[in-house]
């Protein structure tokens, strides 16, 4: 399948298509590639790591900040966009990271590259909030669905938002979820106890400057 689009007219192209195999380092674009590495993530990395997941990773700011502030965890951040992944993956390639790799795959998609119990943590940054289809929303029942197949017990889950309503929407949802509780929560991160061992994300910085309170919730597996 990706034979085909490196062989099309480049004019017609998504430029950065073209540079996913100048970044085999830190990105991995074959699905068939990806999912081989079911419950074989520790021997992608080479050792026993723990390993964390972002889901909807953006231009990397989050996983790259991660991976130099924790060299001892593993990161497998998942975007679609070819750009943000290039721009990622430029990046890790400046700080000659080890520890991480860029996955173009859908979130929804994760039983299908991971396996059970591979997962320390997951990252949910800033998802789309979907004012008028809360439906389409990312965090639903059906999420920890297939975080109970993935996830470690004890396992954390980390969310965070600018948009209020989805933040109390999540909290009233764990309220039904079982075998998770909620370790924390605020409806002003940088105004608590979290602010110091806070990474931020691109919107984060973006929303901060626009004098924004950031949501957060920490979730935990507890089976």
């Amino acid at each position: 399948m990706w034979q085909h689009f490196f062989e099309r007219e480049k004019k017609i192209l998504n430029p950065y298509i073209m540079k996913l195999n100048d970044h085999k380092e830190y990105i991995m674009y074959d699905k068939e590639i990806i999912n081989s590495y079911k419950n074989r993530w520790n021997e992608y990395f080479k050792n026993d790591n723990p390993i964390y997941l972002e889901i909807g990773c953006g231009a990397g700011n989050f996983t790259i900040k991660n991976s130099v502030k924790y060299p001892n965890r593993n990161y497998l951040a998942v975007e679609l966009r070819f750009k943000r992944l290039v721009l990622a993956s430029e990046k890790a390639t400046k700080r000659d990271l080890k520890n991480l790799v860029f996955l173009r795959q859908n979130g929804n998609d994760i039983l299908n590259f991971i396996g059970s119990n591979e997962i320390d943590g997951i990252y949910i940054n800033f998802p789309d909030p979907w004012e008028k289809k809360v439906k389409n929303r990312i965090i639903q029942p059906k999420l920890f669905e297939l975080t109970d197949k993935i996830m470690k017990k004890n396992g954390k889950i980390f969310f965070k938002t600018d948009h209020y309503g989805y933040y109390l929407d999540v909290l009233e949802k764990l309220e039904s979820i079982n075998n998770y509780k909620i370790l924390f929560h605020t409806d002003d991160l940088h105004n608590s106890i979290k602010k110091e061992d806070n990474l931020t994300t691109e919107f984060e910085d973006l929303f901060l400057k626009q004098n924004l309170k950031i949501n957060y919730i920490e979730i935990e597996k507890e089976v």
